[in-house]
């Protein structure tokens, strides 16, 4: 090797001393996450949740200036930006102009109160985001209806919610049609990042103020394993049903969890008690 080559090389090694730790973990994670037929972006974008998954960056760690990451995994500058655009979408991370992109606090799995899923430590909650599949009415029976005083048409919600990029879960969200028509009139994806109470307190005077859980474990339906990705032997897990009330305890809202089995550890939040 020359004397500049050796030079050059010397460089490189000093400037890799110098590099920050966390950008060694997500140049290797990216290669994990290699797969040929995902866009670069993507891959990039699961790669950086895994760091936060493992705890890597923690909640409110600043992240590493834009320019050095993609320098550090070698990918252009705006395939990063994208990466970061996605987990802004999810609130995985937030993005504070002029101060830099910061990991999330952790806010959606905090507010969807059924899927607090806990990370490695047992205690920090794991980020999950919702994804919006459909919205629309149907007139099937089934426990819903019923509960739902007789309604002959209900309008169902089902969201796909992802896991630290792990495993999906699937919600179906069902509501009286003739109470709540407004429901059709929002947009999907403004369901992605909302609580469904949310909406149903602010814009229709809904609020759920009491609810009653029935749990047990089954087998899925198959329409329900497809859209949850798991193998043909594997389509069991909890199905969690989450009967709402509100004003003068009436009938607001069913809801169906489907949870995987062999996933992570899921906290179930403790009823508030009042002492007198």
């Amino acid at each position: 090797m020359s004397q500049r080559g050796r030079s050059a090389a010397a460089l490189v090694s000093l400037a890799e001393d110098h590099e920050p730790e966390t950008l060694r973990h997500l140049r290797v994670a990216l290669r994990s996450s290699a797969r040929g037929d995902e866009p670069r972006y993507s891959q990039l974008r699961t790669a950086m949740l895994d760091l936060i998954v493992r705890g890597v960056w923690a909640p409110g760690d600043k992240l590493p200036p834009e320019k050095k990451i993609a320098d550090a995994v070698g990918l252009s500058l705006g395939t990063v930006q994208k990466a970061l655009a996605r987990l802004a979408e999810s609130d995985i991370v937030v993005r504070r102009h002029g101060h830099g992109t910061f990991v999330g606090t952790g806010k959606q799995a905090a507010q969807l109160l059924h899927f607090r899923f806990l990370g490695d430590d047992g205690h920090a909650l794991v980020p999950v985001y919702a994804e919006a599949i459909d919205c629309t009415v149907v007139d099937t029976a089934g426990p819903w209806t019923a509960f739902l005083s007789g309604a002959p048409r209900c309008i169902r919600v089902r969201r796909r919610i992802n896991v630290a990029q792990e495993f999906d879960c699937l919600s179906e969200f069902y509501l009286d049609a003739e109470r709540f028509p407004g429901i059709l009139q929002i947009p999907l994806p403004e369901m992605h990042r909302v609580r469904i109470r949310t909406i149903l307190a602010e814009r229709f005077n809904a609020p759920t103020l009491s609810l009653t859980q029935h749990v047990v474990a089954t087998a899925f339906p198959d329409e329900v394993a497809q859209r949850m990705k798991l193998p043909r032997l594997k389509k069991f897990g909890l199905l969690l049903e989450v009967l709402s009330f509100t004003h003068h305890e009436s009938p607001v809202s069913f809801q169906r969890i489907y949870i995987p089995a062999d996933v992570r550890r899921l906290e179930i939040p403790s009823p508030r008690v009042e002492v007198r």
